[in-house]
């Protein structure tokens, strides 16, 4: 047999055949409860968050949560994923977390790309898992203060130039930050319009968007036909957009009506359609290199080498892109991950220069020095 097995291994060495080693044992698996189930910022955080795992020696799996965010329908989809090997888990939609932590005491659990009202807030529902070890804490989508993205809109709407406005926002059950980013919009407006030569109007209440887009009559209403920006704190680019368009078309509005808003789609028709002439001019979304934070923090509690400076969980902003100008949007297309085409490797960040954040890599890193790097990035950093 001894003979057998060295003349197998003489002629694999001859023809030049590699002997594959043993696969190395899995660190455990990371699992995302996403708010995403398409589109290209999903297609990113997957293939990051993967690359990053590979690179731990975790493997990396994703739970689409509940349409509704309800804390039922989210466990539930976290059950049907669930398997022995899962270590932790990062959680972009805050309904039920403390049912998740119930349900599974030994599971690390991190919040990313929400606002984790439901945790955070003290009459929140899940508001009992600021009591528990494996809480990490929470890094939001873009600004965590609903205060602070209105105050960015007005800014942006006063630096434009518009005189009549109107804003967009999601039902205020799911998203109640847009409800206080509205109020936050209107109040910075009405201090601008207490000096302004010429004062800006803000025509009617928020148009809420029960996840559905605008509707057909939205244009028929007074005021609305002579609209110069749509503020849109939802997703205006599929709930907004495609019905501006509509009724440029049909005479129903200004042809020189703009919007601003958040998300990103890839889509080349709406890029095509983005910069300071075209019909979207601003859009603010979430440093996709953010997505860093909560796998670092993972890492450090599954490893049992968490950050010597860790201060205990804390509710943060991630880094901000404000893709506000035309040079903006066609470095988006043309140098970030998430032009036409899904490309990781463009990211500002890849394994090498985020390495050393890891206290599993490095344990000397720092939580402050993770924090301040994922807080850092932004769109001007594809513009190098």
């Amino acid at each position: 047999m001894k003979k057998l097995t060295a003349l197998l291994l003489t002629l694999a060495l001859l023809l030049g055949l590699a002997i594959a080693p043993a696969s190395a044992e899995s660190k455990g698996k990371i699992l995302w409860l996403s708010n995403l189930n398409s589109g290209i910022q999903y297609e990113f955080y997957v293939a990051y968050w993967k690359m990053i795992a590979e690179n731990l020696g975790y493997t990396f799996d994703v739970v689409y949560g509940d349409m509704s965010n309800d804390p039922a329908g989210n466990l539930k989809q976290v059950k049907n994923s669930y398997t022995s090997d899962v270590k932790g888990i990062i959680i972009s939609m805050d309904g039920g977390v403390i049912n998740i932590m119930d349900e599974y005491p030994d599971l690390w659990v991190v919040g990313f790309f929400s606002d984790m009202d439901s945790v955070f807030e003290e009459n929140g529902p899940s508001h009992d898992a600021m009591n528990r070890e494996k809480f990490l804490g929470n890094m939001g989508d873009n600004y965590i203060s609903g205060q602070a993205l209105g105050e960015a809109y007005a800014k942006e709407v006063i630096a434009r130039g518009y005189k009549k406005v109107a804003t967009c926002i999601f039902p205020a059950f799911a998203y109640p930050k847009h409800t206080v980013a509205d109020a936050s919009f209107r109040a910075a407006i009405a201090a601008y319009n207490e000096t302004a030569a010429e004062p800006i109007e803000i025509v009617g209440d928020a148009e809420v968007l029960a996840f559905q887009p605008l509707s057909d009559s939205y244009f028929l209403e007074p005021g609305r036909d002579e609209l110069e920006c749509i503020v849109g704190f939802c997703a205006g680019t599929t709930f907004i957009y495609p019905k501006m368009i509509e009724a440029k078309a049909m005479g129903f509005c200004r042809d020189d009506l703009q919007l601003i808003t958040g998300g990103f789609d890839n889509d080349p028709d709406l890029l095509a359609d983005c910069g300071d002439d075209k019909n979207i001019v601003s859009l603010t979304i979430q440093g996709i290199e953010s997505a860093i934070w909560p796998i670092a923090m993972l890492d450090a509690a599954i490893s049992g080498n968490m950050y010597k400076d860790y201060p205990g969980k804390e509710r943060m902003d991630s880094s901000v892109f404000e893709i506000n100008s035309s040079a903006k949007f066609q470095a988006m297309i043309d140098n970030s991950p998430m032009g036409p085409t899904l490309d990781v490797s463009k990211a500002q960040a890849q394994w090498d220069d985020m390495k050393d954040y890891f206290t599993s890599v490095n344990p000397d890193a720092s939580y402050k020095a993770l924090t301040e790097y994922c807080q850092s990035f932004t769109v001007e950093g594809y513009m190098k």
